[in-house]
Order: structure tokens, then sequence, then C-alpha cells
């Protein structure tokens, strides 16, 4: 009999309910600072890294193979015959690539591996939409079915009121830092078809921001009434009821919704402030 379980990384930014259900894994992204390096979720919270960030800006990098190789340990330890993993864009990190190379020469059970070619909660969604699909006594062909279909009907935009950590990370230059922040723009970022990043607007300021990001919301949902919705935030909870607040006023209100703070993987370069949307059509 299948006993699936869900294997994500932490830039999956999967709602913290979910994280405590069980057939849930999570691999920690790590977290270098210039004396120490953390594993995120583990070792550090996401708040504790945003209240850093003043004093200094951290390095990511991607799961340890030691942890990935202890987590696959205790997933079998925990009974599972099959594994979906579910990662974040390839387009924006090394994790999916590397993670693959453990599950193919790992034969305890059998596995699947996708590319959610998205980030932070978007990708998390798609791992939300697969547990329900499992705890719904679907099989592990059914679920895998669902997932390539979440994949290819997922969308994310976030705002972020100011560019210079994105500076600061190297993303864009320093002459278009300061004339961003001259304009006051507010760059809203989301990803294309191969799973990087690209700016889809810029508004000016974050009020202008979040009523474009609602404006891209009803243009991709359309007549849709089935999806998943989730609202981020960087250190800003309020911002994120906002957008949430924003988003039922004009009759956008997802089967199941999420509110909560982005994690350190996305935050590191868009620094406090910031405001997501991601939306999986089901």
């Amino acid at each position: 009999m299948e006993k699936i379980a869900v294997l994500v990384d932490s830039c999956c930014d999967l709602p913290q309910e979910y994280l405590k259900k069980a057939g849930i894994y999570e691999l920690p992204m790590q977290i270098t600072y210039h004396d120490k390096t953390y594993l995120d979720r583990k070792e550090i919270s996401a708040q504790e890294v945003y209240d850093k960030l003043p004093v200094e800006i951290p390095k990511t990098s991607l799961p340890s193979g030691e942890s990935i190789q202890e987590t696959l340990n205790q997933i079998v330890k925990d009974g599972y015959t099959h594994v979906i993993s579910i990662s974040v864009s390839s387009g924006l990190s090394g994790t999916f690539n590397f993670l693959k190379v453990f599950l193919e020469d790992d034969d305890r059970f059998t596995s699947v591996y996708f590319d959610t070619k998205q980030v932070a909660v978007a990708a998390g969604l798609i791992a939300v939409g697969a547990k329900d699909q499992i705890d719904a006594g679907g099989s592990f062909e059914e679920v895998s079915l669902h997932v390539q279909k979440m994949i290819e009907n997922t969308v994310v935009y976030f705002c972020i009121p100011t560019l210079t950590y994105l500076r600061a990370g190297g993303r864009i230059s320093a002459t278009a830092a300061a004339v961003g922040g001259m304009l006051k723009l507010a760059p809203i970022i989301t990803c294309k078809a191969d799973g990087s990043y690209t700016i889809a607007a810029k508004a000016r300021g974050m009020k202008k921001g979040k009523k474009m990001m609602l404006n891209f919301a009803q243009e991709f949902l359309g007549d849709n009434q089935n999806y998943l919705l989730a609202v981020g935030h960087g250190a800003d909870e309020a911002g994120g009821q906002k957008m949430l607040d924003l988003l039922h006023d004009n009759q956008i209100q997802g089967q199941q919704e999420f509110l909560g703070q982005v994690g350190p993987a996305l935050g590191v370069h868009t620094g406090p402030g910031l405001i997501g949307v991601g939306i999986v059509k089901l």
C-alpha cells in the first residue's frame, strides 16, 4: 500500500499549519553570516533574519547534502514508500538539481521531483494542493499529475518598497537603485516561464503596487472560482492583512487562504516591507 510523503525546501514558504502535518518534510536552506551558518527555520527564524538586516545582509545557499540525507533517512524510518518532491524554481536556486541526484540514487522509495518554476508562497501552495489530495486518498500517480497541472496554473507577484537590498545582492545596478529611490518606485516582480525573475510593473509606492497586484490577480483568475490563495509579507503583517482585505473586497477569495511571513531566502534579497500574492488555479 502506498504511503506518500511530500518533501519541500524552505524557500517554498509552506504555511505553518502544513509544516506540522504528518508526511510533510522540509529541507532547510542555509543562511550564512560572517561568523556562522544557520539552518533556515530550524536554527534561525525569518523574523531574526529581518531584524539583523540593518547590521548584516547574509548569504543564502542550498540545503546541505547532510540535511538532505538525514531527511530522506527519516522519511524511510517513518514508513513512507513514495515521495513527491516540490522545489523552488531551478531558475533561482540549485536546490532542485542537487536534490534530484539524491532522489535518483535512493532506491528505498519511489520518488518524483518537481521544479515549480516558482518561489515563496506560490511554491508553497503547490505543496498544499499535493498534501490535500494525498489526505483525500489520491494515489501517487494521481497526485503527481495534479502537481504538474498546478505548476502550469500558478502565479506569484510581490511588490517591494525599496531597491536597496536588490542592489546589495547584486540583482540591480547602483544607478538603477538610485533612480528608483528618487522616483519612489516599488517594482512588482514575478517569475517567468523558465522560473527566473522579471519585473512585471513599476508602481509609484506600495499603495499603488498593491492595487496593481490586485489587477494582475483578477486578470490571471478571470472567471475561475476554484483556486488557492496566499499572501506573504516581509516583516509587515499589517501590510499583508491589508493586501488580503483588498483582494476580499474585490471578490478574490480562495478555497483555502494563507497569510504568513516569507522566509529569509527571499527576504534577504528584497528586505522588509515586501508584500506578495500567490495563486494556484485548481
